[in-house]
């Protein structure tokens, strides 16, 4: 189960000053956000009978949460409702910590941030098979890291996707060994500096 205060199984010996700065992100997020994904508990518990109730729950508040998405009259209204019942119901799933880490890495100033989407690449067919799975990227000199609070880790990209593909595969869907894992960038929600300066001070431990 995702819980409140995840801690990275990775510790900082050795680790380059940037990849210490993504993992601190990534762990400041998870601990200010707490919450429980869905998808995360039903492979972790393989969907007991004692929990179905609480995670149509946490299924229907995710629904509430998303909703907004499509609905929201500005990209400011998108990501203080997503904050909030973020907060409120204490669930999501990698989209949604996504977003909130997106915002928390821009407040940052940190170089070329974007969400990822994480994808087998079928070179035969010169085909890229979705895996149902986002990230947060950004640029450090020629090097692009990752910070994936959904699983707890902030690492080099490669180093991400070796992670993925040899701890955490059985998490993605239509995985496939034989294939090269990538990252692809997905569309985001754009914010302006002045609304995504609102929302930090609403939000100060984003910052």
């Amino acid at each position: 189960m995702n819980i409140p205060k995840i801690q990275s199984q990775y510790n900082f010996t050795g680790r380059s000053a940037i990849v210490k700065k993504a993992d601190k992100i990534c762990r400041d997020i998870n601990t200010a956000f707490p919450h429980i994904s869905p998808s995360y508990s039903w492979i972790n518990f393989g969907k007991p009978e004692k929990y179905e109730q609480l995670f149509q729950n946490i299924e229907k508040n995710l629904n509430t949460i998303r909703w907004q998405e499509s609905n929201a009259s500005s990209e400011y209204s998108y990501y203080k409702t997503l904050l909030k019942l973020t907060k409120k119901y204490k669930c999501a799933n990698c989209g949604e910590l996504a977003d909130i880490t997106y915002i928390s890495c821009k407040n940052k100033n940190l170089k070329d941030v974007a969400i990822v989407g994480v994808y087998g690449y079928d070179t035969k067919n010169n085909k890229l098979v979705d895996y149902d799975h986002v990230a947060v990227r950004f640029r450090h000199g020629k090097k692009e890291i990752i910070i994936d609070p959904w699983f707890g880790i902030a690492d080099y990209a490669q180093n991400c996707l070796m992670k993925y593909k040899n701890k955490y595969h059985e998490f993605f869907n239509g995985f496939n060994s034989n294939l090269k894992m990538l990252f692809q960038k997905e569309p985001v929600i754009n914010i302006n500096s002045r609304d995504l300066s609102k929302l930090i001070e609403k939000y100060p431990e984003l910052k």
